[in-house]
């Protein structure tokens, strides 16, 4: 049986294409078990998913029947899926070939970067079926606010790339398909002149300080990654390079992560 994902990998870039549209219970263990694997390949310093065909992702498979036990599984699944894509200590692009529904929107939403075709849009379409996106929403909800949150899952309207740009949660949008590929390797030639081990604290920073934490906790976690980078191994070593005017290779870093 053929897989419902592939998987590309060059130059410390893996590229995951969907291969179907709808996140099955088989495509959801697979992306599981590759961003499992990405994390402990020194190899990789940037992950893009994207779509293959008309669609990037359209959500939840519900050609099938559930049972109780059934659903359990699925959204324990689910939420391990957003969980472990959100939490990659590598940053993660999405290149958005077409439209995302549904789960499709949470997908993107656990993403660092979101390059959107014009054509493309956004649809919280589980409202029409009797449905509620509700392990999504707790990726979705506090970057676009419960008011927008509300009218995007009552409504179940179509939100255009221009939308989403002008709501500040996707990075960017062109005009085709090249431009789609050539804006995301303007992203990763960025990325992976970055430090691999300063992107995974910043991540983790970020997460914390937008977080519900305590101010006590957010300060003490501050605290603690601004020590941690300053006597770093990376950190010395960019701040040598720096100052020789050098152009820092950062691979010897991966390992590291």
């Amino acid at each position: 049986m053929p897989s419902e994902i592939s998987i590309a990998k060059l130059n410390n870039v893996a590229l995951i294409t969907l291969n179907g549209n709808a996140l099955t219970s088989t495509m959801t263990d697979e992306l599981i078990g590759v961003f499992q694997e990405l994390a402990v390949d020194t190899s990789i310093r940037v992950i893009i998913i994207t779509g293959s065909g008309k669609f990037f992702c359209t959500g939840l498979d519900l050609s099938t029947g559930q049972s109780p036990t059934d659903l359990d599984a699925m959204i324990l699944k689910g939420m391990r899926l957003f969980e472990i894509i959100k939490s990659s200590k590598k940053p993660v692009i999405a290149q958005i070939n077409g439209p995302a529904l549904g789960g499709g929107v949470g997908l993107v939403f656990t993403t660092d970067i979101r390059i959107m075709t014009r054509q493309s849009y956004f649809r919280l379409s589980e409202v029409k079926r009797g449905l509620i996106p509700a392990i999504i929403s707790q990726y979705i909800v506090p970057e676009i606010g419960t008011f927008k949150a509300n009218q995007y899952m009552l409504t179940g309207e179509k939100v255009s790339s221009e939308e989403a740009l002008r709501g500040n949660f996707i990075t960017c949008v062109v005009d085709d398909h090249r431009q789609l590929e050539e804006k995301v390797k303007i992203y990763v030639n960025e990325l992976i002149s970055s430090a691999p081990n300063a992107m995974a604290s910043i991540k983790k920073l970020v997460s914390v300080v937008g977080s519900g934490a305590s101010e006590l906790e957010k300060t003490d976690h501050v605290k603690k990654v601004f020590v941690e980078m300053m006597r770093s191994e990376e950190a010395a070593y960019g701040i040598q390079a720096f100052s020789r005017k050098e152009t820092p290779d950062w691979s010897k870093f991966n390992s590291k992560l």
